[in-house]
């Protein structure tokens, strides 16, 4: 997963050695793995990077390729950070037109723009005075944004990119939540005390016997165990979705 997660490292022992901090990064990913897997997959931050066209794609191929015509039936890829996928040429589900010197980046219902990290034209890292956003409208400043040649790849004349944050933020508080949970993953690691269940049903000790929870049932109510992780969860996803709604 490559969306951005915070992290409250206060609840984390000091990072001395490198393999300190190789585990305790591992511990920081993998418990931000899971909240966003238990949450719903509501939540994070993910890099995307696009080739809009702001003519039509087929204006390519064509001898007099109009501007503003309807984006349907045209597409373009989008790289979401494991795939590529496409989309409506220079434009997202819910408009239907472009211009010389804007273009649309592809949002889902409920995964806001936050910002624009790059544009890289035939190779060359765009100045950020040069391009302005405007929700999911990327304007460019003074001219208009160059044609799209998808038959080439990246950072070859006639081709351009744009790499973006898309996504809901996570609320705030989560990222205590996030820092005590990789506790709990980094001193499992290290062989210490933890309060994440084991995979043990009944113990029996000194004559004593008692039941400790096993992880299929973490798996079946979408819980870790943790309280304070626990409640928080409930908060966010009562329902126990997969992952969020989708308006197609």
């Amino acid at each position: 997963m490559s969306c951005t997660w915070p992290v409250d490292r206060t609840c984390l022992p000091e990072a001395v050695s490198d393999i300190d901090v190789m585990q305790q990064e591992d511990a920081e990913n993998l418990a931000v793995q899971v909240l966003w897997s238990l949450s719903g997959r509501q939540f994070g931050v993910c890099p995307v990077m696009a080739r809009p066209c702001p003519q039509p794609c087929g204006g390519l191929f064509s001898a007099d390729p109009v501007y503003g015509i309807p984006a349907t039936g045209w597409f373009f890829p989008v790289w979401d950070g494991s795939n590529w996928r496409n989309v409506a040429c220079g434009c997202g589900p819910k408009c239907s037109w472009q211009a010389p010197n804007v273009v649309h980046l592809a949002s889902r219902v409920g995964l806001p723009i936050q910002g624009v990290t790059e544009v890289v034209i035939a190779g060359v890292v765009l100045d950020e005075s040069e391009y302005r956003l405007e929700g999911d409208l990327l304007y460019r400043v003074g001219t208009d944004w160059p044609a799209q040649d998808l038959t080439r790849p990246l950072d070859e004349e006639g081709t351009w990119s744009v790499t973006y944050l898309r996504g809901t933020p996570p609320p705030p508080g989560s990222a205590k939540l996030v820092g005590q949970l990789a506790a709990e993953f980094l001193a499992a690691c290290n062989g210490g005390k933890c309060r994440l269940p084991r995979r043990v049903r009944s113990v029996t000790r000194q004559g004593v016997s008692y039941d400790m929870i096993d992880p299929t049932d973490i798996y079946a109510s979408g819980k870790t165990g943790i309280p304070e992780v626990d409640l928080w969860l409930s908060a966010v996803n009562p329902h126990h979705i997969m992952t969020a709604p989708e308006v197609r």
